[in-house]
């Protein structure tokens, strides 16, 4: 499975032409922008962005922001027909980690992971 958090971080920067913008686009950092085309390009096995000014797409870049953007084309046109669907997208659960809990909120691993073992069922909207 596809995860659409990384897509969408290649889709902006070759939309954009830079992980800098791209990253402003998005509300994260260069950093984080960088760091999830890396990961994308390690799981498909394929360099997916020329680096330079301005970056552009590979081949394999070119076809996985083609299918970005047909996967968001669909769910508009879902989001049409059911409002409640209408913008939200799954990206896993929410940042936080058993070692954030534990140091601000001490005794309460046992919440954590009745927390963890529920956060697949959750959806960010």
């Amino acid at each position: 499975m596809l995860d659409y958090a990384l897509l969408d971080a290649l889709a902006a920067v070759v939309r954009h032409g830079s992980f800098e913008r791209a990253a402003g686009a998005l509300n994260v950092t260069p950093s984080a922008v960088s760091q999830r085309v890396k990961l994308l390009e390690e799981r498909v096995g394929a360099v997916l962005v020329k680096r330079g000014q301005p970056c552009v797409a590979t081949a394999a870049g070119a076809l996985l922001c083609r299918h970005t953007e047909r996967v968001q084309l669909l769910e508009a046109e879902l989001g049409g027909g059911m409002p409640t669907v209408a913008g939200r997208r799954r990206h896993g659960p929410p940042c936080a980690s058993p070692s954030t809990t534990t140091v601000w909120a001490p005794g309460s691993s046992t919440p954590w992971r009745r927390f963890a073992s529920n956060a697949a069922s959750c959806s960010i909207s």
